[in-house]
């Protein structure tokens, strides 16, 4: 994982098609990569949760409201100075891993001009907010919180990701630390966006120094319109679909707050915190999956339905449980993290929606590996109509309890549009051979939990314990997992080099 930039091998033999009969050593290092990435993420998570509950109960909901609102505009903006860039550059980087040093200073040079350009755009947004006073610590997050994707993203697209583990706890930590000083103090909201800004700061410090290192960093001002010209075509598509479906994704906060006070913005966000903090798994699936699928489509072509019904799986299989157990525990889950008594009613419903957010990461994933991104924007096309439609509907009447059913509606549409597309454009994912045994175990599992409905936060411990036991024990009896992907998973857990 940490040896030199190199392309890395077929995922079969000369691409021409064959079946490969066991995994490959590509296929190998990505679910390895995949499960060291996941660990070192949940310890992150927890910690940034931590720090989320802190900041939350120091500002109040009011104030916290403000700095969720402040933080969502910083996202809409990051997507439109991305272009889509990002996820082009992992692609093509991933399929030539010699040329990475090239097309990083082509994507860092234009990033420049971008973040210029995303300057008036947040602080026309954050002034129609009255949220003005927060514009230099939103515009740090956007400029910083892009170049360290972009450096984090090079090992990615290399597959070499041993530096990317080793600094995501210590991320998280420094972001806490600042927090604790903060809360101590009675901080504002601008100056605990000046935390996360510092922890990106740091974040691209760290990165820089270790692609440098490895000789695939060398930084200068270069902007090749041979190469950016046709990337732009390439980028727009996905840019288009990232702007849309971040605009889904966050086009809540802001009809929330054009509607209802700011308190009940500062509910529905610190309950969609615990829920966001979930997401890390299938994004961290498919930032894993995404350059295997893309080298499989040029040297495998006939293997990447295949994975796509295996990533699918394997998402609903981690998803399904998370949403049955928060669905049942929404009230002790409230109380044991602190949130405000009002979030507790939306964090039960956003459970619902747990399942199907990380299931449509297949269709995502699939899609843009295969150079249907124009497709794809297609699908998130019908995402932003019917989040958007749901949420004016919902939200004036219903507040922020109709915006946390909006989220349930929008990714169950994109679950239905996207298998849809994906068997027109790829083929079919049988849905019910790849998820009835882990629906089955996660209906056991509830059962379990709805009997005992555990008080106190020692009771609460022993059953989600309990719960993941019972729900493994199921799916091992079912044999939920084939003979290839058992042997994917022994041999992915050894402790051995790769």
């Amino acid at each position: 994982m940490s040896s030199p930039p190199r392309t890395p091998a077929p995922a079969a033999p000369d691409g021409g098609g064959t079946e490969v009969s066991r995994p490959s050593g590509l296929g190998m290092r990505a679910l390895r990569n995949t499960l060291l990435i996941l660990v070192a993420r949940v310890i992150s998570r927890v910690i940034a949760l931590v720090a989320v509950i802190i900041m939350g109960n120091s500002l109040g909901d009011t104030h916290f409201g403000e700095m969720q609102t402040a933080v969502t505009y910083v996202n809409l903006v990051g997507v439109f100075t991305d272009l889509g860039f990002s996820a082009l550059y992992v692609r093509e980087g991933a399929r030539d891993t010699n040329s990475i040093a090239r097309f990083f200073n082509n994507v860092a040079s234009s990033k420049v001009v971008l973040s210029v350009v995303g300057l008036p755009m947040l602080f026309g947004l954050l002034y129609l907010a009255g949220l003005r006073t927060l514009l230099l610590p939103s515009f740090a997050i956007l400029v910083l919180s892009g170049y360290q994707l972009l450096l984090r993203n090079s090992l990615y697209a290399m597959q070499q990701l041993t530096f990317e583990i080793i600094e995501i706890v210590p991320e998280t930590a420094i972001v806490l630390l600042l927090v604790v000083l903060g809360a101590r103090r009675g901080a504002d909201s601008g100056y605990y966006l000046w935390a996360y800004a510092a922890s990106y700061a740091l974040a691209c410090v760290y990165f820089g120094i270790v692609l440098a290192a490895k000789g695939v960093l060398r930084p200068r001002w270069r902007v090749e319109t041979k190469l950016l010209r046709p990337w732009l075509r390439g980028a727009i598509p996905l840019g288009i679909t990232f702007i849309i479906t971040t605009v889904y994704f966050k086009v809540d906060v802001p009809i929330l707050q054009r509607f209802r006070p700011y308190a009940e913005v500062g509910w529905y966000t610190f309950a969609y915190k615990p829920f966001e903090s979930l997401l890390f798994i299938p994004f961290t699936l498919r930032g894993v999956v995404f350059p295997l699928l893309s080298l499989y489509h040029r040297r495998a072509p006939d293997r990447v339905l295949f994975l796509s019904e295996k990533f699918f799986k394997a998402l609903v299989m981690l998803g399904w449980p998370v949403t049955v157990g928060v669905f049942l525990l929404a009230s002790q889950f409230n109380d044991l993290l602190n949130l405000y008594p009002n979030s507790e009613p939306a964090l039960q419903i956003l459970a619902l929606a747990i399942v199907f957010m990380f299931a449509d990461n297949t269709f995502a994933a699939t899609l843009n590996a295969i150079d249907k991104q124009t497709v794809f924007a297609l699908v998130a096309v019908v995402g932003l109509v019917v989040n958007v439609g749901v949420n004016l509907v919902v939200i004036p009447r219903y507040g922020y309890i109709g915006a946390s059913w909006a989220v349930v509606v929008t990714e169950a549409a994109l679950v239905v549009v996207g298998w849809f597309v994906l068997r027109a454009q790829l083929g079919t994912i049988n849905v019910v051979r790849s998820s009835w045994k882990s629906i089955v175990a996660g209906l056991v599992m509830g059962v379990f939990i709805y009997l005992v409905n555990p008080h106190g936060r020692v009771a609460l411990f022993l059953v989600v314990v309990a719960s993941a036991v019972i729900y493994g024990v199921i799916l091992f009896a079912l044999r939920a997992a084939d003979a290839e992907e058992m042997s994917l998973i022994r041999n992915a857990l050894r402790v051995r080099g790769t």
